[in-house]
């Protein structure tokens, strides 16, 4: 089940200057990101919280989906994202209605939540992200 909108990935090409835009814009101090906190590794981000949302601007090395998605189509909104309490439930129920997943099994950050991402021909063109946070232990 969704339980909330939990953020919006924005692709760029250059990284600094775009979260100095950002921040500037949003009045928001970046907190950046590790690692550990993309489920795919060779991503950077920098994540501008607006009251409990994130907007992460994050870039790729050469090959990773990000980067593919700037050379592609230029900067701009990569994926939404939405927490969810079990991905794998989750996945099934919404395959039943038409959404086609990118991978075939939820995928498991380094952080220890679970992600798997929509397709985005099955979403009108607009990659999903849905995510289940880690267990907090």
């Amino acid at each position: 089940m969704i339980k909330r909108f939990y953020g919006l990935n924005i692709a760029v090409k250059d990284f600094d200057e775009a979260v100095k835009k950002y921040s500037a814009v949003l009045g928001v101090e970046p907190k950046y990101m590790s690692p550990d906190d993309f489920a795919v590794p060779g991503h950077k981000g920098a994540a501008l919280l607006i009251g409990d949302v994130a907007i992460n601007i994050i870039s790729g090395e050469p090959g990773t989906s990000a980067a593919k998605f700037v050379e592609n189509r230029g900067d701009g909104v990569f994926l939404l994202s939405v927490e969810v309490t079990d991905v794998e439930k989750d996945q099934e129920e919404l395959a039943k209605k038409g959404v086609q997943f990118v991978s075939a099994k939820p995928v498991t950050s380094r952080a220890g939540g679970k992600v798997n991402w929509a397709h985005p021909k099955s979403m009108n063109g607009v990659q999903w992200e849905f995510y289940q946070l880690p267990e907090k232990g």
